[in-house]
């Protein structure tokens, strides 16, 4: 029997997803809710619009047969978007002659792309497909840049121009998946709280702004090879799913990226903006405070999973990094 041909979906980045998809997705939708439940799958998008130019969407999916999302470059002003896959399988997205798999199966990255890209995503059949989206007009965009130190400005107006199709990987580290996870949670949530998915969405947007000024003028990183990008991102995804055990020292990390320990070093802290001893501790933080702010565990348990023996130590490394003890986390 012949395979069965992809159902092929077509958009344009901007604000009227919804409406653009629907249709070819014979589904339901409000402004808010999008669901469908037919021959071709199963699935459930939730959208907020948090402010004027920014807007956040929580998609959950299942198709029946292979379907591809082709995203058609915008009219101007357009909206830039980041995506995060939430799933356990990956997305293959093709851009212009470029192709990439991300996921928590590959790649655990924040992806940024500008209006003017067009881009096609692969979901395949008989696969839970999680993933959040947070669109920001080209007005926002402009309006973040403004707020970033005067020196920076040309470069980064020169990169997120309205005619150049970016497309760009931030890999998530422990403050960015944190970001993005309250999101989520807030988005599956039947009165999700705006204020807070104001506030975490304006940071992330922040964040992506500084970074891609940041990387482009960081010369050194367009020299790394793709075998190292890919060997760093093994021991980082290493350090976040061993949280609770004791940090490898540098120098065996190293070893096991084919590296000599001060290569391992300066090209660590280039792709993830800490260093090696700080991200491990950057994330066992704040995996501490998501498990409190869930109520999952409380403070002696949580210092317990970490390997703490003294509750005080703990409580110590916490405030540290968050400027107040474990027992005052608030609940999000």
């Amino acid at each position: 029997m012949a395979a069965q041909k992809p159902i092929e979906i077509s958009y344009t980045n901007d604000a009227r997803w919804f409406p653009q998809i629907g249709p070819q997705l014979k589904a339901e939708y409000n402004d808010t809710t999008f669901h469908f439940d037919n021959e071709m799958g199963k699935g459930d998008f939730y959208r907020v619009r948090i402010d004027e130019g920014l807007t956040v969407r929580r998609v959950e999916m299942r198709f029946n047969q292979t379907v591809i999302f082709n995203r058609k470059s915008s009219q101007h002003p357009g909206y830039f978007v980041m995506v995060v896959n939430m799933g356990e399988h990956y997305v293959e997205t093709s851009t212009q002659e470029k192709k990439y798999k991300f996921g928590y199966a590959t790649e655990n990255a924040l992806y940024f792309s500008s209006p003017a890209l067009s881009a096609s995503y692969t979901f395949e059949a008989g696969v839970d497909y999680h993933l959040i989206f947070i669109a920001v007009s080209y007005e926002r965009a402009n309006n973040f840049i403004a707020r970033q130190p005067e020196a920076q400005h040309e470069l980064l107006y020169s990169i997120i121009g309205i005619d150049k199709p970016l497309y760009y990987m931030e890999p998530l580290n422990a403050h960015t998946l944190l970001l993005v996870k309250i999101i989520d949670m807030q988005l599956n949530d039947d009165r999700p709280n705006n204020l807070m998915l104001h506030a975490k969405g304006m940071e992330l947007c922040h964040y992506m702004i500084q970074r891609v000024g940041q990387r482009y003028t960081l010369q050194s990183l367009k020299n790394i090879h793709p075998s190292d990008v890919k060997k760093l991102n093994e021991i980082r995804m290493s350090i976040m799913e061993h949280y609770q055990e004791p940090c490898p020292p540098l120098p065996e990390s190293a070893r096991r990226a084919d590296m000599s320990p001060s290569k391992f070093k300066s090209l660590f802290k280039h792709m993830f903006g800490m260093s090696y001893y700080q991200f491990y501790k950057t994330v066992r933080m704040h995996k501490a405070r998501e498990l409190l702010e869930q109520q999952k565990m409380n403070v002696s348990e949580v210092g317990h999973l970490l390997g703490y023996n003294n509750l005080s130590k703990f409580t110590e490394a916490y405030k540290k990094m968050f400027a107040f003890v474990p027992s005052n986390t608030l609940l999000v």
